[in-house]
């Protein structure tokens, strides 16, 4: 088994590849929340029997779970007796369940990679912020902030204690702060998809302190962009991390 990260361009062309293969193929498409049950149910007529067993161990291996939870996008199956077998995580979520048998049947993922995708990014670190909307790939809406918090103070006894209770309520008004930016700079737009980066451990107390966010649960994605600075450099490159799918080849 192979993994790689696919730009959507790569992506294309894998299936453009694919396409141009002849001999039978199963392709199996699979919403969110039916995976993994709709795979476990999967059953085709015994021309396909060998194809149904290697797709259930495909799916079942510890690399590939880890990317469906990480990913919460569904599952793309194309699985052809060539070798041309392949999972590909997408990046935007699968709409429908599906099945089909004998000529490759890519216009599932093609939807989801094609319809416009109007995305909210929310980076994080403790002491600043980049916020932004991206509407068909352009970044038509962004914020970027900054705001101050003590570090760390080791001189230990009373000091230390009130200094750490300072740094509490300084996070505390960070996150209310960038919560109320975040209502002002999405409130005006139909998000599809929230995306957030920076600091991992942000992101549970921002949504406790956003009540937009937590209106919204539902659109944000299980994935942590991977950014090291929030600013305004980052917030732009974070399209092309978003856009990108996993692909495992067997």
């Amino acid at each position: 088994m192979r993994s790689q990260f696919c730009a959507k361009g790569d992506l294309y062309r894998l299936l453009s590849a694919l396409e141009a293969t002849a001999g039978d193929f199963v392709t199996v498409y699979v919403e969110p929340a039916c995976f993994p049950d709709y795979i476990d149910r999967l059953w085709l007529d015994p021309k396909y029997s060998t194809y149904v067993d290697e797709i259930k161990v495909a799916v079942n291996a510890e690399a590939v779970i880890r990317g469906v939870r990480k990913y919460g996008t569904g599952v793309t199956i194309f699985w052809n007796g060539d070798g041309n077998k392949h999972v590909v995580l997408p990046s935007f979520p699968i709409s429908e369940n599906k099945i089909s048998t004998g000529k490759l049947d890519t216009s599932v993922l093609r939807k989801a990679l094609e319809r416009r995708h109007v995305i909210g990014v929310v980076l994080v670190t403790w002491g600043s912020y980049a916020i932004g909307v991206f509407d068909d790939g352009n970044l038509v809406e962004s914020k970027i902030g900054t705001g101050f918090i003590h570090k760390e103070h080791r001189k230990g006894g009373r000091s230390e204690r009130r200094f750490a209770r300072r740094t509490e309520e300084q996070k505390k008004d960070f996150l209310r702060r960038v919560g109320n930016r975040i209502e002002e700079r999405f409130g005006g737009f139909t998000l599809d998809h929230i995306f957030f980066g920076g600091n991992r451990l942000i992101a549970r107390p921002l949504s406790q302190e956003c009540k937009y966010l937590q209106s919204r649960t539902r659109m944000i994605s299980p994935r942590i962009l991977d950014v090291r600075y929030a600013d305004r450099e980052a917030l732009v490159n974070t399209l092309v991390e978003i856009t990108k799918s996993l692909a495992f080849s067997f």
